[in-house]
């Protein structure tokens, strides 16, 4: 096989390694399995990768519903609430799928201009939005634009990539306390609003829902020009009152030029009507209502101690070996590493090799991660192995492949590429060496970990700990 230099993706949690390790590993696997829950109805749309299927998103949602309404204060208006929610359900009946959620809709108590989706179909609109908007359209625009990132799944793709972050390093409880979809409620506890990893959207993701909200619009019979208009306008005119909004929906570049191009697409422009008495109505009580009492900063989370990055390489690996047994497979390990599983992979290291980060996320800099990625029909070992490096590609420019070859392990048929990145040990490169493994199961994936410098003081180890695998 041809030797090529590509540049790979950054892996999405803490260190370098750790994050390439993890959601190369979760991203490789969903590639392989990327046509489950798609969106069935407008095939323009797809939600992304995500280990969760559609009603642990609804489990998700409820359970955040029930602490984020501790937090922040609903508005006990019946006449506007009543309006919001109505216009809300006849939106979701444009929506492109998951039509059959338990969607609600509610107002919250705030003037600032916010509003924001969880899981499973719960939208929350703030009192400021309905304020701001100059006619229904604008308001439907910013609900239909919620609505699309219910129907992507951006939250649970979000909580995925966080998961399998933690994941690959056995530290699952770390952030979601305990894995699952249960666990990954257990992080929004105090502060939900400001670190939740479910509203986390990327520029990718806004774009995604714009085009979506931009889709309801028109299908209904409003301006799809209406939402991306009054997202630009809330920018200028409310820069105070639009600091939240902006920070969980990141404002894509050209965002009208976008929506216009998209329109575009549509059809034939239709006859809008873009205004309603009733919108008018519940405006006009709103702004008639004493301003709401300003809320308290929500308390932060208590950090979790964890180690810190070692002040010196750990202990060479011993020659005495212990054995780890997985679901199909068996390796063997030096005495003084140490095993952590996680719900879907295992990382042996040595005491010291896995660490918390300046930057709190986990980081592994020694030792090794062990993973199989599902099968997929019609998929060769080379383009399993590609789509994972294709994977990497996207978000680490540090990363470098140096070289990739054929050989066998445990009698079948393996690939072997040597990698090079910066390590999450300041100042210094890694040396990774990526191992996949033919199976009809699923390619199980090896990936070996070493500072650079320190790779010859480790390799007969790998080298042992390879000759070692079995696959059964």
């Amino acid at each position: 096989m041809k030797q090529t230099i590509v540049r790979i993706t950054k892996w999405t949690r803490g260190s370098k390694t750790f994050r390439q390790l993890t959601t190369l590993f979760f991203t490789a696997s969903v590639l392989l399995n990327s046509a489950a829950y798609a969106v069935q109805d407008t095939p323009r749309f797809k939600p992304g990768f995500n280990l969760y299927k559609p009603a642990q998103d609804i489990e998700i949602g409820k359970q955040s519903v029930a602490q984020i309404e501790k937090e922040i204060p609903l508005l006990k208006d019946a006449a506007v609430e009543n309006y919001v929610s109505i216009l809300g359900h006849h939106l979701v009946e444009y929506a492109p799928g998951y039509k059959e959620y338990p969607w609600t809709f509610k107002v919250v108590n705030s003037q600032d201009i916010n509003a924001f989706a969880l899981p499973g179909g719960f939208i929350y609109v703030n009192r400021g939005v309905v304020e701001a908007a100059e006619n229904e359209a604008q308001l439907a625009g910013v609900i239909s634009h919620e609505i699309g990132h219910v129907v992507m799944r951006h939250g649970t793709h979000q909580a995925s990539q966080a998961q399998l972050g933690q994941g690959a390093l056995g530290v699952l409880g770390g952030l979601f306390g305990g894995g699952g979809a249960a666990g990954t409620v257990a992080q929004v506890g105090a502060g939900f609003l400001a670190n939740s990893v479910l509203l986390k959207n990327s520029r990718g993701a806004e774009s995604q829902s714009d085009e979506i909200g931009t889709y309801m619009l028109y299908e209904r019979g409003y301006d799809p020009t209406s939402m991306a208009v009054f997202f630009d306008i809330l920018g200028k005119k409310y820069p105070q009152r639009t600091v939240q909004f902006f920070s969980d929906h990141p404002n894509p570049e050209n965002r009208v030029k976008r929506v216009n191009n998209f329109i575009a697409s549509l059809g034939p422009a239709k006859a809008t009507h873009n205004d309603t008495a009733e919108f008018q109505s519940a405006k006009k009580r709103l702004l008639a209502m004493p301003a709401p009492a300003k809320s308290q900063p929500a308390a932060q989370p208590t950090a979790k101690t964890a180690p810190s990055a070692p002040a010196a390489s750990p202990a060479l690996p011993s020659s005495r070996r212990l054995q780890f047994k997985g679901e199909g497979f068996s390796i063997q390990y030096p005495e003084n590493w140490e095993v952590q599983k996680g719900e879907s992979s295992v990382s042996i290291a040595p005491a010291g090799g896995i660490f918390r980060g300046d930057d709190g996320n986990w980081a592994q800099a020694y030792g090794a991660s062990l993973m199989r990625i599902p099968a997929a029909q019609g998929r060769s070992l080379e383009d399993a192995t590609g789509e994972i490096i294709k994977s990497w590609q996207r978000s680490n420019p540090a990363m470098r492949v140096l070289q990739q070859k054929r050989g066998k392990v445990s009698g079948r048929v393996a690939l072997s590429t040597t990698i090079e990145n910066d390590s999450p040990l300041a100042g210094q490169k890694e040396s990774l060496v990526l191992v996949s493994v033919d199976d009809p199961r699923g390619v199980l994936a090896v990936l070996f970990i070493t500072p650079k410098p320190e790779y010859k003081n480790y390799q007969p180890t790998f080298s042992a700990m390879l000759k070692s695998l079995e696959v059964y």
